[in-house]
């Protein structure tokens, strides 16, 4: 099925591009966290509320064309992409944790997780239960993705585009002003209710940009939207400088810009695969430093120091990526879209098998 607001295909490379730009930013700040700030990696800003909006807005767009040129198999799609990454993320700090005893490093947590926190960040709960683990910090965002995940369906079928713009009126709004309510990240918290109430409007910014291309009201008032948060929240931005601060705002209206005006397609069939293999680089990347750097910086780098250096980080951190994206994610994603057809194929069989033996309806 061909969506009538489909991009073209050489598109999807330019979202796979800038998905792993903004892991890569991500990944830059946290060396910040897991070792020497003298060693760690040069980044725009040290920190990554940016690239998460970013990654929110890229989302929203995503989702969109997926649930409308196959909405058949759409969850089943979407828990192969999500669910193998997490699981390899929460063994990864499980083994290191309760089965190698490692602490002592940096991402230690203050408070001992229970097996009821493993389990709940397995099953993407933080958006509900206060189950955070430190060592898996970046999934806070993945639990509200899968929020918003669940509730596209309805979105799709509901079509009420006032509904829409109130959401994103009323969550624009929450998140410019959280730093008068409570004057902390807000993504602080264990659980993360408020990010996912705060945040709606940049997924949902995605959301119309796929339905809406080319709109310049849309556009001119989430630039200001996000604007206005960058103002209101700079110090959760991170923003120091003129450098971090028109690189925070440079990467939020380019990124608005770039699904609402479609820039950027390439017609390079070399630089389009590049660029999509990045993509699928990005999201196990994301997923997995934090656990990773947590087990290292806990054993091999804690014995070792003088080898903590951000691009010995980052050189593992990709390393790593690389490996789950062909040994885990690849495969089981394959796994699932057969799976996919598979029972999609069976059902139509069944349907069609049904109304065989009843005969033509009267």
């Amino acid at each position: 099925m061909i969506a009538q607001n489909a991009p073209k295909p050489q598109f999807w490379a330019v979202l796979a591009a800038l998905r792993f730009f903004f892991a890569m930013w991500v990944l830059f700040d946290h060396t910040y966290n897991f070792g020497p700030p003298e060693r760690a990696m040069p980044v725009f800003s040290k920190s990554g509320l940016m690239a998460v909006m970013c990654f929110f807005v890229i989302s929203g767009f995503s989702i969109h064309h997926s649930i409308t040129v196959a909405p058949r198999g759409y969850g089943q799609r979407r828990f192969w992409r999500i669910f193998p990454i997490n699981a390899l993320a929460v063994g990864i700090g499980w083994l290191a944790w309760s089965v190698l005893n490692l602490s002592g490093g940096y991402g230690t947590p203050q408070v001992a997780p229970t097996a009821w926190d493993f389990i709940g960040c397995l099953l993407f709960l933080e958006v509900v239960l206060p189950v955070m683990i430190e060592f898996l910090y970046p999934a806070w965002s993945l639990s509200v993705e899968v929020l918003y995940y669940t509730f596209a369906p309805v979105l799709k079928r509901y079509r009420g585009e006032l509904l829409i713009a109130l959401l994103m009126t009323a969550s624009c709004v929450l998140f410019i002003a959280w730093p008068f309510i409570r004057d902390e990240y807000i993504a602080a918290q264990f659980h993360y209710r408020i990010p996912a109430l705060a945040m709606l409007w940049a997924w949902l910014a995605g959301w119309v940009s796929y339905s809406h291309p080319r709109h310049g009201a849309h556009f001119a008032a989430l630039v200001v939207g996000g604007l206005a948060g960058i103002y209101t929240q700079a110090k959760f931005f991170a923003i120091e400088d003129v450098t971090s601060g028109i690189a925070t705002c440079v990467a939020w209206i380019g990124t608005v810009g770039v699904v609402f005006y479609r820039w950027g397609s390439i017609d390079n069939e070399r630089c389009n695969t590049f660029f999509s293999y990045l993509g699928d680089l990005s999201y196990p990347l994301y997923l997995l430093h934090y656990p990773l750097l947590f087990a290292l910086t806990s054993s091999i780098l804690k014995a070792y120091p003088e080898w903590n250096y951000g691009i010995v980080q980052v050189a593992i951190s990709l390393a790593a990526a690389m490996l789950a994206f062909h040994y885990v994610d690849k495969p089981l994603r394959n796994v699932g879209r057969l799976n996919s057809e598979y029972f999609s194929s069976a059902a139509m069989s069944i349907i069609r098998g049904v109304a065989a033996r009843r005969g033509p309806l009267r």
